[in-house]
């Protein structure tokens, strides 16, 4: 517990705008619990072994060389958020500053946020030299270099007082996939947060922050994730799928027939071409410019799977052969681009495949 915190007080105006951005979908879950084994070789994990006590830092890289940018803000006793970058390993097995509360010596180094000052040496704001958490709270914001599936994560000593505290998961457009409340447990509370095997995730934020006060220290360690798989199984037969011309008319997020599985797509780009998804869909592929053709059927075929639809083994393995091409990694001739076009055509209107969707 911060000797200086302030435990009493008005729900804070930075409490009220922080609750006013963030989704107002329904708590998902309240009860964080142990996630599941970690299966070897196939998942990793940020345990901040690695990196430097006392120093702010931009990033980190997991126990396999997953290279992880983090960014952590802190929140001033006025309850304003500052923009700088605050990150900073803690180690549990030596007290510094005033974190008696974070000490354990079975935890080794942990993510926090530094107490507002010049440095956590020497610091006027501090009590006692080293790292120390900041006692307003504030956010911490990990970003993956690719998309990832998460699994749990660890975090130490949130307060009763804390109760505002929570974890958000956000894909690479910033559709918030996943939400948890961190439980409130007490001084020096040790508790591990199941992320629900949350897939395509970009970018982590947790939020130290309670209701009745500018108040939100605390620790992070051990995330737990695995790479997140691009196509689902191909043995099950599931939903069902739709032609590239459904795709075309179902694409625009202000009318009534919007699609979602477009969510993630509308603004990405389609490989090396310079456009985004829908732009490659709706050009023309003059003079049969198999490029196009072939590009037309594969993104309505990828728009099927994300929506459910089971893929057959032979539709696949067209699929992976378009993806190489559309890579830079292959150089298929005309009439091959044209034959996967043809199959995943008959994969998207019902031919082969689970069938269509009218």
């Amino acid at each position: 517990m911060k000797k200086t915190l302030l435990k009493t007080g008005l729900l804070s105006l930075a409490t009220l705008a922080f609750m006013g951005c963030e989704s107002q979908n329904e708590i998902e879950e309240m009860n964080p619990t142990t996630s599941q084994a970690i299966v070897a070789g196939t998942c990793d994990v940020i345990d901040f072994e690695n990196a430097p006590v006392g120093e702010f830092i931009t990033g980190v890289n997991s126990a396999n060389g997953v290279a992880v940018m983090v960014h952590n803000k802190a929140r001033n006793s006025s309850g304003e958020m500052l923009n700088d970058n605050r990150a900073m390993i803690y180690d549990t097995r030596k007290i510094t500053g005033d974190d008696e509360d974070l000490y354990t010596p079975e935890w080794g180094n942990t993510l926090i946020i530094q107490e507002i000052g010049v440095n956590p040496v020497d610091d006027p704001n501090v009590y006692g030299d080293g790292p120390n958490d900041n006692q307003w709270g504030g956010e911490m914001m990990l970003t993956f270099s690719k998309a990832m599936t998460l699994e749990s994560m660890k975090v130490l000593d949130i307060d009763t007082y804390e109760d505002n505290s929570w974890v958000y998961l956000y894909n690479e457009n910033g559709k918030e996939l996943y939400k948890v409340k961190l439980l409130p447990l007490g001084n020096s509370s040790k508790q591990t947060v199941d992320l629900k095997k949350t897939a395509g995730v970009k970018t982590m934020k947790v939020v130290l922050a309670g209701t009745q006060s500018y108040s939100g220290s605390g620790a992070i360690d051990d995330i737990m994730f695995c790479e997140t798989a691009v196509t689902p199984p191909t043995d099950e037969v599931t939903g069902c799928t739709r032609t590239q011309g459904y795709w075309k008319n179902h694409a625009d997020p202000k009318k009534k027939q919007y699609n979602n599985a477009w969510d993630d797509y509308l603004g990405k780009m389609f490989y090396n071409s310079g456009q985004n998804y829908l732009t490659v869909l709706n050009t023309a592929p003059k003079g049969g410019d198999a490029y196009y053709i072939l590009a037309h059927q594969f993104i309505a075929a990828e728009l099927n799977v994300v929506s459910g639809a089971s893929i057959p083994a032979d539709v696949k393995a067209a699929w992976d052969a378009a993806e190489a091409y559309f890579k830079g990694e292959t150089k298929p001739t005309r009439s091959e681009l044209l034959a996967w076009a043809e199959l995943l055509d008959a994969y998207n209107n019902g031919k082969v495949g689970p069938g269509h969707c009218d």
